[in-house]
Order: structure tokens, then sequence, then C-alpha cells
């Protein structure tokens, strides 16, 4: 088994220069660390919700915790696991355009009908939705990189 995990290593190393040179975008991605972290801080934002569902805490607070931290790991989810991270920034704007139009949909649907009485609510939703996006539009004008957008690198030398 240990023969097999060495092979395999080595043949990613091997593979590396060449898949890097014929996808320069793939320089940019991590490695499996990056992911393990992003989950264990995934783990302890629930592990959060969970322990402030028992615990004797104001229902407006209750409320504002978990919707700040269901936003963070919405973020992570998306940025990291489903590649948004280092994906064409058309797609990042496809994706954030769709979600700021579904729940805004949604928040308005909410206040018509009367389900949603705490108008601080709309205060929270407002900042957790307009503000994003408007600071990521303003930055993406002024060509200013983006926590979305990573720093460009230099593409390794073609020789090897």
């Amino acid at each position: 088994m240990a023969d097999t995990s060495e092979a395999v290593a080595q043949t990613a190393q091997e593979t590396r220069p060449q898949a890097v040179a014929e996808e320069p975008e793939l320089a940019a991605h991590p490695g499996p660390r990056q992911y393990v972290l992003v989950a264990i801080w995934l783990a302890v934002a629930t592990a959060i919700e969970v322990a402030w569902y028992y615990a004797d805490v104001p229902h407006a607070l209750f409320v504002a915790l978990l919707l700040f931290l269901s936003f963070i790991k919405f973020n992570l989810v998306v940025l990291w696991f489903m590649h948004l991270r280092f994906d064409s920034p058309i797609f990042r704007r496809l994706f954030a355009t769709g979600l700021a139009l579904a729940l805004s949909v949604y928040l308005i649907v909410l206040v018509i009908f009367g389900a949603l009485k705490a108008p601080w609510l709309l205060i929270v939703a407002f900042f957790l939705l307009v503000l994003p996006v408007a600071t990521l539009l303003v930055r993406t004008r002024r060509g200013e990189p983006t926590v979305l957008q990573p720093e460009p690198s230099e593409p390794p030398p073609a020789g090897h």
C-alpha cells in the first residue's frame, strides 16, 4: 500500500508542471490541506449554532447569530467547494446576481404576506445582501482584486 501512495505522489509531481503549463489556472488551486481547514471551520460554525440553540439567549440575538453564521458557511461552501473562488469572474457575477434576485424576491414575499414582522431582519438582510454586492461591483469596476478574485500570478516557465 505504501508503494501505491508513493507511486501516486511521484506521478502527480511529474505531471504537475505539464498540467500547469496547459492550464495556468491550476496553479492557483489549493491543496487538500486548505479544503480540510475550510471543513473544520464549517464544523466549528455548526457546533456554535447547535450550542446556541440550547443556550438561553434572546430570540432576536439567536436569529441574528444564525443568519450571520449561515451567511459565512454559505460563502465558504460556494467559494471553496463549488470553486467559484477560482472560476472566471462571469460565473461569480452570474451566481451573485441570481442569489441577490432570489433573496430579494423571498424577502418581498415575506413582507407582503406579513410573515416578516421584525423590521430589524430587513436591516440585517440589507447588510448581508446589498452591501457585499455593491462593494464587489465597485471593486470590479475599479479593477481592484477582490476576495473572490485571486491575485494574478505568473505562469510557470514552459520548459520544466
